[in-house]
């Protein structure tokens, strides 16, 4: 148990004890643990789609509740990744921007399903506007289309306040509540992916400015299993939805293509009321 990590990324843990836990990172985080029987009690750490005591139960996608909207009103999930440099430190120093020049990171997106997936380097750009593109496309190239709809805009006007990425999730895919990106800034030379020079400079440690990744619009889609309007089979890890909802919705980002062409073919009898998630009436 002392070995595990609680959350499925770096930033679903922070208790205020402590304000680096705010910061960058990635992954779950291993907490300090002196019960009794730390070194005794086991427990799995389930793959992607995969979730249950001993992970043997098909993960069903997750989506908003259709009976708890009310159109037009959708009010988008918004990310804010900030970054700061050492270079703030010193009185007159360049705009952030002006300090990653010349540098390449990474974004990384873990989804509803539990599976993770980095971006192909970015270069920085000191054009904000282009900047911007460049991430706003490679998290839309994801694998799968995990992420199919995002805009993307970037603010360095105050070099004080660091780079400002802010990122709006748009898309039928990434509706509801999503795991907070997380920033790989670190170098990832040869034998590694994504190959990236990282963010050499960046702050990781200040008594109040750090750079963070926060959710600044929480969003007003939540995030269901079969969208409440269903049951899921974790057996073939498709929604099967309750009487008058159907046609359900299917989403690249909550399956892989594999997946979905072998539980068409073991369940192709119910497949007509089995699908994704349970948010059309019929």
């Amino acid at each position: 148990m002392k070995d595990l990590k609680f959350g499925k990324t770096f930033h679903d843990f922070y208790d205020g004890s402590d304000y680096s836990h705010s910061g960058l990172g990635v992954g779950g985080q291993v907490l300090l643990d002196k019960s009794w029987d730390t070194d005794r009690a086991r427990a799995c750490v389930c793959d992607g789609e995969w979730t249950g005591v001993d992970c043997n139960m098909r993960m069903c996608p997750v989506g908003t509740d259709i009976m708890d909207v009310v159109p037009p009103v959708n009010v988008p999930q918004v990310q804010t990744i900030t970054l700061f440099t050492q270079n703030d430190f010193v009185p007159g120093g360049g705009l952030n921007n002006d300090d990653f020049n010349g540098q390449t990171f990474a974004l990384q997106y873990t989804s509803q399903m539990n599976q993770t997936f980095a971006t192909q380097p970015i270069a920085w750009d000191l054009d904000t506007d282009v900047l911007a593109s460049k991430i706003e496309s490679a998290l839309e190239v994801l694998p799968y289309r995990v992420i199919d709809d995002v805009s993307v805009s970037v603010d360095d006007s105050s070099g004080s306040a660091g780079v400002i990425i802010e990122m709006t999730f748009m898309g039928a895919a990434v509706e509801g509540q999503q795991h907070k990106l997380e920033v790989l800034a670190g170098m990832c030379s040869e034998g590694c992916t994504p190959l990236i020079t990282g963010l050499a400079n960046l702050r990781t440690w200040h008594a109040s400015d750090i750079s963070t990744v926060k959710i600044t619009t929480s969003g007003s889609h939540k995030s269901f299993e079969c969208g409440n309007r269903g049951k899921c089979n974790y057996i073939t890890g498709l929604c099967e939805c309750f009487d008058g909802f159907g046609k359900c919705i299917q989403s690249f980002a909550t399956a892989t293509m594999p997946y979905i062409i072998i539980s068409f073919l073991i369940s192709f009898s119910a497949y007509h009321k089995a699908g994704h998630v349970c948010n059309i009436f019929v």
